[in-house]
């Protein structure tokens, strides 16, 4: 009976022990993600909800080391040359004192805020484009492609403009390629062989809309659609998350 008796007391003693492991590493990451979130709502200035979480296992044990391991982070409303985006990041060896691994990000701009930076580069273009995307056009999504969907012609028929984006450092390029109406698909540039296709096809030239600039670190690497806007594709240089402190946000 003795030795069953003890045997119950060590497995309670291990059972207590984990379970204050288990609140210590609970309190300490709680506290992490408050202060990651902290540090991303001073860095960026967002309009909107802020939120961190720490994705490695014992992330808040992990703290005594001075690396909290992966972070997820989320920003909405980051304003940044007039426009607003969505921001979310997976970063590498997040530590203690705010330097990272390196990690990956995207930033999202919806469709009405990619339509008024394109009207916003027509306006000040050269070739006598001043009123953006046609009017009858909707910006979406298809299958991860940038599509315009909605009415054009002097029918007014229903028609889906088809797009190639291409991303530099510093812009996107979006390309018109096809056009689907009553169920054929015409290449753009044969467009205005088409009866009343000529005055769509003169609006659907390529569109080079500059983007807000990137921080230090971070670089562009691709761009795709989906329901939400245009998701930018961003990687994230080793400190380069830390890089742009200001004394402000320490």
């Amino acid at each position: 009976m003795k030795l069953r008796r003890k045997r119950y007391v060590l497995i309670a003693a291990a059972a207590l022990l984990a379970g204050a492991a288990t609140t210590v590493d609970l309190v300490v990451e709680h506290t992490a993600r408050s202060r990651i979130a902290a540090a991303v709502a001073c860095r960026l200035q967002p309009s909107g909800r802020v939120s961190a979480d720490l994705t490695s296992t014992f992330a808040g044990l992990r703290a005594v080391t001075g690396n909290l391991g992966g972070a997820h982070i989320s920003a909405a409303g980051v304003r940044r040359d007039g426009t607003v985006v969505e921001v979310a990041a997976d970063l590498r060896d997040v530590s203690t004192d705010g330097t990272t691994g390196g990690g990956t990000a995207t930033a999202t701009i919806t469709f009405a805020e990619l339509r008024k930076r394109i009207a916003a580069r027509d306006d000040g273009a050269a070739d006598g484009l001043t009123s953006g995307l046609p009017d009858g056009l909707t910006l979406g999504a298809d299958h991860g492609a940038l599509v315009l969907t909605g009415t054009a012609g002097p029918l007014r028929l229903p028609v889906t403009v088809h797009t190639r984006v291409t991303a530099a450092q510093d812009s996107v390029t979006v390309t018109p390629t096809t056009v689907s109406v009553l169920g054929q698909e015409i290449a753009v540039d044969r467009l205005a062989a088409v009866p009343g296709g000529g005055d769509l096809a003169g609006r659907l030239g390529p569109r080079t809309v500059p983007l807000p600039e990137l921080p230090g670190g971070v670089r562009l690497t691709g761009a795709r659609a989906d329901d939400r806007g245009l998701v930018l594709a961003l990687d994230i240089a080793r400190g380069a998350a830390g890089a742009d402190r200001s004394a402000a946000c320490t």
